[in-house]
C-alpha cells in the first residue's frame, strides 16, 4: 500500500479532503432535518406572560443610546 501511495502521493490528499467534505455535507443535512421536525417559535404567543405590560409601570417611549444622550 505505501508504494502506491509513494507513486501516487496526493491521491492521500484526495481522499482526505472528500471525506472531509462528505462529513460537512453529512453535518449540513442533519441539522437541517433536525431544524424542520422540531421548529422553533420566532414569537411568544400574544397571550403569554412575557408579552403582557408590567403592572403598575409606565410605558416609557423606545430610545436608541444616541437620542436618549442628545436629552
Amino acid at each position: 500500500m505505501s508504494k502506491f501511495f509513494e507513486a501516487h502521493p496526493m491521491l492521500l490528499f484526495a481522499l482526505e479532503a472528500g471525506v472531509a467534505l462528505f462529513l460537512l455535507i453529512f453535518i449540513v443535512v442533519w441539522t437541517m432535518g433536525t431544524a424542520k421536525t422540531n421548529p422553533r417559535p420566532t414569537r411568544a404567543p400574544s397571550e403569554h406572560p412575557s408579552r403582557q405590560p408590567a403592572q403598575g409601570a409606565a410605558e416609557a417611549p423606545p430610545q436608541d443610546q444616541d437620542s436618549a444622550s442628545r436629552q
